[in-house]
Formats: structure tokens, C-alpha cells, sequence
């Protein structure tokens, strides 16, 4: 599988098929609630209710071939879809050396507003929140896409100090901004830099947000000798449809497709979003400085910022930072399920049981037998040997998440290791009715076949897995 937003979205919060999701909307949504929206039939098309009908344009992201015809209107269309809030980006945070060998961390600085001090070394956090993007942001050929962060330090007279994610005079962007797209090498670990496919071997990395989740980057600058002064800190989500080396390769290969250019042209660079604060470098002789107290009644508001913070950290295996910003989501919105969940799902990480066990009680007493919840105490109970409370835990999942192949496969497994062989080949059935290709259901399939003594589907399921499994030679 190469470009493959289906299973992106069918297995999201977006589809209503996830419950481990971190958001879940309200509404399930497909892929012509976004592409396709309604909009006015002037002409009285055939199709059209009410004067609306289904859009046929499918605007998404690709920029690139209107500016190439010339399409001005189209470019607008899809900047304002871009721009639809769909996307967030915050610095939040920023992590510094307090005293000799103490760290600190200080969050949501627009509020608490920490001042700098000269010549220290700051890591200011940047999340970026995939909010209403249905599948992976980016998604489609990431390979040849270009979305990344440009984060800037400047002084009160805006003149740059810092710089990360600029676009140097030859088109290129810089090399070590943060990028959203994948990397994929040839055999040779060349770079594939001219979408051919069939040349594509491994993946280096793959850098996306997936739905309803966060990511976080981290920057780290040293403070200007600017004293009783300020800097601003900026961080813009920029997005290119095809990166430089791409455009130049589509140019010089094709000048008929290009008959409006006389050189290769400069593909249209959208801002998604921006933010930035205004923090002040302390004077010197000042006092260690210290940021602004903030009381939590004033932060409530802002649980979501934390979560994703907390969200950004947890998926990059940094579960002390996340369970630090999941606990502020705790205090700050003591009657969301949200902070005990997911300082469960951090316990959980972490292999810590009985912190598990205390934070999923927690999460009882403010929603009782929640179908999400009951997710994390599937895989606790499992995790704990208890496997017939686990299937039960995920039998509850499966009443509001009845397409969930996660759970599907959990429940096999479990079936699996309790020695209940059929339970667990029906339940994979239904990982294999939702995805074919699912390597995990297939393995297990065959090794509960096996025990059962079916030698003709043990051995399918055995050759279903041969081929679906992850060449661990590209591993």
C-alpha cells in the first residue's frame, strides 16, 4: 500500500471506528462532507436540492497544477480550505535549565508570559494539532509533498535572530527545517526525488499528523544579548504541493505542460496557520526571573492546548512529559474524562499496572462504563492475565465501535491466549471482513488453526501472512 487515505480515515475517530482516539466528534464524517460540500446551483443542475449540490470540484490541497493553467480561482478556493481550521499551531512551551542539573518546563506562554534571561539556552515547544483533517495531514504523495514548520526568533524591530524553515533563493527549502512528508529511499538509499514509484525500497522516516492527534517539535536558541528588551518567537505551518527537486525534474521533462513558464516556476507557498508570543529578556541584575502566575480558573479554558502538548509528547515515547501535561489536563478540567484517561494510556505505555488501575477508577467515577475507556481496561486486563474480564471490557467497545478493527484483533488475541482457539478465529474474522490484509489477524488465524488441528486454513492463513507481513529486511 503506497497513497491509501482510506484506512487512515476508516480507522479514526473521524469514521466513529476508534475508540482508543483521542477526540472523538460528534458526528461521523466522510470523505464528501469535506471534498464535496454543498454549494449553490445557479444554472438549476439536475442533481440539485434546495438550489445546492454536491461540489464536483474536490478541492484539497493541490496548489500546484492551477497556478500551472493559470487558475487563480481554484488556488483561492483551496487556500481557504487550507486555512479552514483545519490546522493549529501554538508555542506552547519552552524548557529550560533552572538552577545547576534542575530543569524547567514552563506551558502556555501567551499566559504565564515567562521572561528570558541573556545567554541562556531555551527549547521552546511548537505543537501542531491535526483538528478537522479527516486522514493524515499531509496525505497523498508525501513522498514528492512539502508541508513545514518556519519558526523565527525576532527582536521589537522584527529583524530576524533566529531562523528554521526558510526558502533560499533557488526554491529550496532549508534542508534542516521540520518537515511534514516522508523520505523514501531507492536500494542504493538514494533519495526518491522524481516520484518513481517502482524504484521506492524503504521508508527513512514518514513525519505526519495523524487525525485528531498532535505533534510536537522542539527548537532550541540561545537568548540574545538584548537585555530589557523583548522577542518575539513565530511558528507558521507552510505548506508546497511538490517540493523543489520535484518541480524542477516535472519541468525540465515536460516543457509542453508548462508552456506558460519560460524558466521552472515557483510553486504557490500557503500559510495553513501561524502563531507566536512576545516574551521579555530580563535586565540585567534582576532576579531569576520567573513566569507570571496563572490560576487555573483562567486556564480551564485552555485543557485542549495542554492535551495536545501532552498528545505531541506521548506519541514521540516521551511519557514523563506527557504525563506532566495529561496531569495539567487533570487539574484544569476536573470533570473531563480526558487527563485520568490518558494518564491511564501513559501508565499503560510505561507497563505501570497499578497506576492504571488508579487512573481507570478515576475515570469511572466521572463517566461509568464508558465504550472509550473500556479500551484501556481491555488491554489492562489483558495485559494482567485477566482475560476473561478483558474480552468483556472489549465486547463493550464493540457496542459503539463496532468497526473497530483494533479491538476486533485485541479480542482474538485475548480469545488467543485464554485457549478459546474458535472465539479467537471468529473474532479475527472480523478484522479480516474490515481489512484483508491485516498481518497480525492472519498470524494469529494460523496459529489458533493450527492448535484447532484445520491444516488447510492454517496453512491459507499462513500464506496470507507471508505476503502481507513487513519485509524486515527494509525494517
Amino acid at each position: 500500500r503506497g497513497q491509501n487515505e482510506y484506512d487512515n480515515w476508516h480507522d479514526s475517530g473521524v469514521a466513529l471506528n476508534a475508540s482508543r482516539t483521542f477526540y472523538l466528534p460528534p458526528n461521523k464524517r466522510v470523505c464528501q462532507d469535506c471534498h464535496m460540500p454543498p454549494e449553490p446551483a445557479p444554472l438549476g443542475d439536475v442533481a440539485a436540492k434546495n438550489g445546492m449540490v454536491r461540489s464536483h470540484r474536490f478541492i484539497a490541497v493541490n496548489t500546484a497544477l492551477p497556478h500551472i493553467r493559470g487558475d487563480e480561482d481554484t488556488i483561492k478556493r483551496i487556500e481557504a480550505f487550507l486555512r479552514d481550521n483545519r490546522l493549529r499551531i501554538d508555542v506552547f512551551a519552552l524548557q529550560r535549565e533552572r538552577t545547576e542539573g534542575v530543569s524547567e518546563t514552563v506551558l502556555a506562554l501567551d499566559k504565564t508570559q515567562p521572561p528570558l534571561r541573556t545567554g541562556e539556552k531555551v527549547t521552546f515547544d511548537v505543537v501542531v494539532r491535526n483538528k478537522d483533517v479527516g486522514h493524515t495531514f499531509p496525505g497523498g504523495t508525501n513522498d514528492s509533498n512539502e508541508g513545514w514548520i518556519e519558526f523565527t526568533v525576532l527582536d521589537a524591530k522584527d529583524r530576524v535572530l533566529y531562523k528554521s524553515g526558510s526558502v533560499g533563493e533557488d526554491g529550496y527549502v532549508d534542508p534542516a527545517a521540520h518537515y511534514f512528508r516522508a523520505l523514501v529511499v531507492d536500494r542504493h538509499s538514494e533519495p526518491i526525488r522524481r516520484r518513481n514509484a517502482p524504484d521506492m525500497y524503504a521508508a527513512v522516516y514518514m513525519n505526519v499528523i495523524g487525525p485528531g492527534t498532535a505533534h510536537t517539535v522542539h527548537y532550541s536558541v540561545e537568548v540574545p544579548e538584548l537585555p530589557g528588551e523583548s522577542v518575539k518567537v513565530r511558528a507558521r505551518l507552510l505548506w508546497r504541493k511538490f517540493d523543489r527537486g520535484y518541480t524542477e525534474f516535472a519541468f525540465n521533462t515536460n516543457r509542453q505542460g508548462f508552456k506558460r513558464f519560460e524558466k521552472c516556476p515557483d510553486l504557490p507557498i500557503t500559510e495553513i496557520c501561524r502563531a507566536e508570543v512576545t516574551l521579555a529578556i530580563a535586565s540585567p541584575g534582576e532576579s531569576a526571573p520567573t513566569p507570571r502566575e496563572v490560576d487555573a480558573g483562567a486556564l480551564a479554558s485552555d485543557w485542549m492546548r495542554f492535551n495536545d502538548y501532552g498528545i505531541g509528547l506521548f506519541l514521540q515515547s516521551d511519557t514523563k512529559g506527557a504525563e506532566y501535561a495529561f496531569a495539567e489536563v487533570a487539574r484544569l478540567a476536573p470533570k473531563r474524562i480526558d487527563g485520568p484517561r490518558n494518564l491511564a494510556r501513559v501508565a499503560l505505555s510505561d507497563g505501570n499496572l497499578p497506576a492504571a488501575y488508579e487512573q481507570l477508577l478515576r475515570c469511572e467515577e466521572l463517566v461509568s462504563n464508558d465504550p472509550q475507556t473500556a479500551w484501556f481496561w481491555g488491554v489492562l486486563l489483558q495485559e494482567d492475565g485477566r482475560y476473561v474480564e478483558a474480552a468483556s471490557a472489549y465486547k463493550r467497545v464493540l457496542q459503539r465501535f463496532p468497526d473497530d478493527r483494533a479491538t476486533w484483533r485485541n479480542l482474538g488475541r485475548t480469545y488467543y491466549l485464554d485457549g478459546k482457539f474458535e472465539e479467537a478465529i471468529e473474532a479475527l474474522n472480523e478484522v479480516l471482513r474490515i481489512d484483508p490484509e491485516d498481518r497480525v489477524a492472519h498470524y494469529h488465524v494460523m496459529l489458533s488453526a493450527r492448535t484447532l488441528g484445520r491444516t488447510e486454513l492454517a496453512e491459507s492463513a499462513e500464506a496470507a501472512y507471508l505476503r502481507y507481513k513487513i519485509d524486515e529486511s527494509q525494517a
